[in-house]
């Protein structure tokens, strides 16, 4: 499955190129680090658990054409770490006493998600001087590569595949052909990880990078 995932995100790479060529394509690169925490919600009660936030890397290929004068598209292959940690063991509910809940804590346990993404976006950027702020606006697909815990409880049945969107701004510096740039990203799922009675879980995620674009036709 993961030679598969790393074919489609080599073709989609190499591709883009030569298709669009004519566009005046970018190719780029970018790193940083990310904020990502979970909800936990169960749903027959209404209830949220505490979690507390990931920091791990961001990481991302991508490739940029049919550029105007504004606007252009943008695909972006990123490496994303997701999860949250919680010292939370178990929540018990008595139905007989007005759905009293009981929060059992222990251990402080993390959870970690490892995900391929792809976000095809389109990409609005605003003049054309050599400083020139832009926002990033598109769907995602995350591809799950794999799941670890040190819980007693590991999850079970999780979606392999996760939709979200990707809203982005940034500001970017041109140099010749070259483009330095500095990204803050907003990564929310549209669907969950885990939606089984009674347990609903949605990972969310902002991340901070700096990159490199290199100006292929110009």
């Amino acid at each position: 499955m993961r030679r598969r995932l790393l074919t489609i995100a080599l073709t989609v790479l190499t591709a883009f190129p030569a298709l669009y060529g004519q566009f005046s394509p970018t190719l780029g690169v970018k790193g940083g680090i990310s904020l990502a925490n979970q909800s936990f919600r169960f749903t027959p009660i209404d209830y949220t658990l505490e979690t507390e936030p990931l920091v791990g890397p961001a990481l991302s290929l991508f490739v940029e054409a049919f550029r105007g004068v504004h606007f252009s598209f943008q695909i972006d292959i990123s490496y994303a770490l997701k999860g949250s940690s919680s010292s939370i063991q178990s929540v018990t509910v008595n139905h007989l006493d007005n759905d009293r809940i009981t929060v059992n804590e222990g251990e402080l346990t993390t959870s970690t998600f490892k995900y391929l993404s792809l976000a095809p976006m389109a990409r609005y950027r605003m003049g054309q001087a050599s400083l020139v702020p832009y926002f990033l606006l598109g769907p995602r697909i995350d591809m799950l590569l794999n799941y670890s815990t040190d819980s007693e409880y590991p999850l079970y049945g999780q979606n392999g595949t996760i939709l979200g969107l990707t809203c982005g701004a940034g500001l970017e510096f041109r140099f010749q052909q070259l483009g330095l740039f500095a990204e803050l990203q907003y990564l929310p799922d549209l669907s969950p990880v885990i939606n089984r009675e009674p347990l609903l879980i949605n990972n969310n995620m902002i991340s901070l990078t700096l990159g490199l674009r290199w100006f292929v036709s110009e």
